[in-house]
C-alpha cells in the first residue's frame, strides 16, 4: 500500500487504489476465461470484456505514471517518487501477463522461436505484433473471428432455449387463466343459487307467519255478519 506524508489529501493515491482494483479485476477475469470452455457464452463474454478492459487499464496506468511529474506532486521526495513508479510498473507487468494469457492461442500458433522473439514468458518485454508476417496476422484474425462466431452460436442457442421456455410459460399462464375463469363462473353461479334459495325461504317464512292473522280476520268477519243477521 502506498504511503505519503500526512497533511493534505493525495489524489494520486486515491486513483492508485482505483486502478489497483481494475488490475485485480482484469487478472480475475483472465482466470475465469481460462477455466471456461471455448465456444461457450461465458467464454465469449469474458473475451469481449478483456478486449476492452485490458487496453483501458493499461492507459490509466500510463496516465498515473505521467502524473508523478505534475506540479501537485512537486513535494514528493525522490525515494517516494521512485517507489510509486515501481508500484505502477508492477501493474504494467500484471497487465502484460494478462494480455499474453488472453492471446495465448496466437502465440502458440506462431511457433516456439517466433514466440520467444515476440517476448513470450519475458516479463519486461511488451507485446509487439509488428514483426509478424501478413499470413500470421491473417491467421490470428481468423482465429479471433472463429472464436467470436462460436460464442455467437452458443449465445443463439441459449436465446432459442429461452424463447422455448418463455413460450411454454405463456401457454401455462393461458391455461391457468382459463382455469381461474372457470372457477370464477362456478363461484358466481353458486352465489346466485344461494341468493335464490334464500329469497324463496324468506317468502315461505313470511307466508307461514301471516296466515293465522288472516284466519282471525275471517272469523271476526263471519261473527260480524251473524250478529248483523240476528
Amino acid at each position: 500500500m502506498p504511503r505519503y506524508q500526512p497533511g493534505t489529501e493525495d489524489r494520486w493515491l486515491v486513483d492508485y487504489g482505483h486502478i489497483e482494483q481494475l488490475v485485480r479485476e482484469v487478472t480475475e477475469t483472465v482466470t475465469l476465461r481460462r477455466q471456461a470452455s471455448v465456444g461457450t457464452v461465458q467464454h465469449a463474454l469474458l473475451s469481449n470484456k478483456l478486449r476492452t478492459s485490458i487496453p483501458q487499464t493499461v492507459k490509466q496506468v500510463e496516465d498515473l505514471i505521467a502524473r508523478l511529474d505534475d506540479w501537485e506532486l512537486r513535494d514528493l521526495t525522490p525515494a517516494e517518487r521512485e517507489r510509486r513508479t515501481r508500484l505502477c510498473e508492477r501493474f504494467q507487468s500484471a497487465l502484460k501477463k494478462a494480455d499474453m494469457d488472453f492471446n495465448e492461442r496466437k502465440y502458440q500458433s506462431i511457433g516456439p522461436a517466433e514466440s520467444a522473439a515476440s517476448g513470450w514468458h519475458v516479463e519486461d518485454d511488451s507485446v509487439d505484433t509488428s514483426s509478424l508476417t501478413v499470413d500470421q496476422l491473417r491467421r490470428q484474425q481468423g482465429r479471433i473471428l472463429e472464436e467470436q462466431e462460436s460464442g455467437l452460436d452458443a449465445l443463439s442457442k441459449v436465446v432459442s432455449q429461452q424463447k422455448e421456455i418463455a413460450k411454454a410459460l405463456g401457454n401455462e399462464v393461458v391455461e391457468q387463466n382459463d382455469l381461474l375463469d372457470d372457477i370464477a363462473d362456478r363461484t358466481d353461479n353458486a352465489q346466485n343459487n344461494v341468493v335464490n334459495e334464500t329469497d324463496q325461504i324468506s317468502m315461505v317464512t313470511k307466508k307461514s307467519r301471516t296466515w293465522p292473522y288472516w284466519v282471525v280476520i275471517a272469523v271476526l268477519f263471519m261473527a260480524i255478519v251473524i250478529v248483523a243477521i240476528w
